[in-house]
């Protein structure tokens, strides 16, 4: 079975290996959307939304300045950090991170799939 949930986070960033505005430092209200997969359990639920939620925001960087993070915080290398990260928390649940969406902006995501 698979749950969705979609998250929300601020951060700053600014692309070194960009020639252009966006080298410049500046910030995005992002969206993370989760897709997870685990077994339906006897109570009829993959993992209760309560839970699954406060595990996944302390996976986002909200209010953090992504370049101390990452050298080169673009919207695929912000994705590719934050579903390994969050591979590793849901591990321990029984949950898999099957696909993750990093929305820098309306019409602008990086898409990674496990």
């Amino acid at each position: 079975m698979r749950i969705k949930l979609i998250r929300s986070f601020s951060a700053a960033h600014r692309l070194p290996q960009y020639n252009g505005p966006c080298q410049d430092l500046h910030g995005h209200t992002w969206k993370a959307v989760f897709v997870l997969e685990g077994p339906l359990k006897k109570d009829g639920m993959v993992c209760d939304f309560k839970v699954v939620k406060k595990l996944l925001d302390s996976q986002l960087p909200d209010h953090q300045f992504l370049n101390d993070l990452l050298p080169n915080p673009t919207a695929e290398n912000l994705a590719q950090f934050i579903f390994d990260k969050t591979c590793a928390a849901l591990a321990p649940q029984g949950l898999t991170l099957k696909t993750l969406e990093i929305w820098e902006s309306d019409n602008a995501a990086a898409v990674v799939e496990g």
